[in-house]
C-alpha cells in the first residue's frame, strides 16, 4: 500500500507539473498571437514602438497635438527624427496622408495623423 500511495503521488506531481508547463505555453502562443495582431503596416508593434519614444514625442501623441509634435520633431537632431518617424509609419502610429483618405475614428491617433506628415517631410 506504501509503494501504492507513492507512486500515486509522485503521478500527482508529474502532472500538476505538466499542466503548469501547457498553461505557461498556451500563454505565450496567446501573447504572440495578440502581438501579431497589433502589428503595423511595416511590421513593427505600435506599443513597443510608442514605449521607445522620448518623452516628449510620447505626450506629443497621447494629447494629439499636432502643433507640439511639429515642435518636438523640430528640437529633435535631424537623425533622431527621422528614425523616430520612420518607426512611427512603420508600426502604425502615424498613417501618411491620412486626411487624403476617408478618416477612420477607430485608429489610435484618429484625423490629427494626416496633418502631421508634413512635419516628417520636413525633417527630411
Amino acid at each position: 500500500m506504501e509503494a501504492f500511495n507513492s507512486e500515486l503521488d509522485a503521478f500527482k506531481e508529474r502532472i500538476t507539473k505538466r499542466a503548469k508547463e501547457k498553461l505557461q505555453k498556451a500563454m505565450e502562443e496567446y501573447e504572440e498571437e495578440e502581438r501579431q495582431k497589433r502589428l503595423g503596416p511595416g511590421g513593427l508593434d505600435p506599443v513597443e514602438v510608442f514605449e521607445s519614444l522620448p518623452e516628449v514625442l510620447q505626450k506629443c501623441f497621447e494629447s494629439k497635438d499636432i502643433a507640439s509634435l511639429q515642435k518636438a520633431i523640430t528640437e529633435l537632431p535631424e537623425e533622431e527624427a527621422r528614425y523616430h518617424m520612420k518607426r512611427c509609419v512603420d508600426s502604425g502610429l502615424w498613417v501618411p496622408e491620412a486626411n487624403k483618405g476617408q478618416e477612420t475614428e477607430g485608429k489610435e491617433k484618429g484625423e490629427d495623423e494626416g496633418e502631421g506628415e508634413e512635419v516628417y517631410e520636413e525633417v527630411e
